[in-house]
């Protein structure tokens, strides 16, 4: 299979897909190291594909999003992870990203892409499994998440979810 008929499958792949698709899968759909997916997505994301990578594969999104978003600011310990994350999917929230403020590297962002109480317990699964430190660790457990929502109420809804449960950092 040429280049060009390569990246095209792979974006017919992504764009049929409701879950993220592993570097993995790719490969072996493609018949090529997953090195060439890896810079098959670069130069996808370099023609303006909004391609995301995530810890559990590629996601292919709209180029602008059509629901509203908002950032949370938040504090809690590693212990209280999963029932932040269950508060915001619980209300409807997509939870995009988290973000800390390093004092050496400036803000560190992790892709999340939550939409669901499955999907918290695969994330909290591979932060229980790992030997990795959550990115809240980084900034003295002060975060923020990006978070996407059907409508500026469910925002709402989930700002006031997070204040109730004392993890909203308040203006």
């Amino acid at each position: 299979m040429d280049v060009e008929r390569r990246r095209k499958q792979i974006l017919h792949t992504l764009q049929n897909s409701k879950t993220p698709v592993s570097g993995d899968t790719l490969s072996k759909q493609m018949g090529v190291s997953r090195q060439i997916i890896v810079q098959d997505i670069a130069v996808l994301k370099a023609a303006d594909y909004n391609i995301l990578s995530t810890n559990r594969g590629y996601i292919l999104f709209p180029v602008a999003s059509v629901n509203p978003s908002r950032i949370f600011n938040v504090t809690h310990n590693r212990d209280q992870i999963r029932e932040e994350l269950y508060a915001i999917v619980d209300c409807g929230g997509f939870v995009k990203d988290v973000m800390v403020k390093h004092e050496v590297y400036g803000v560190l962002t992790g892709s999340l892409n939550l939409s669901s109480r499955r999907d918290v317990d695969a994330f909290m699964k591979k932060v229980e499994s790992s030997n990795a430190v959550p990115l809240n660790v980084l900034s003295g457990d002060v975060h923020s998440h990006t978070v996407e929502a059907d409508s500026e109420e469910t925002l709402d809804e989930i700002e006031q979810r997070l204040d109730m449960l004392g993890f909203l950092i308040k203006k």
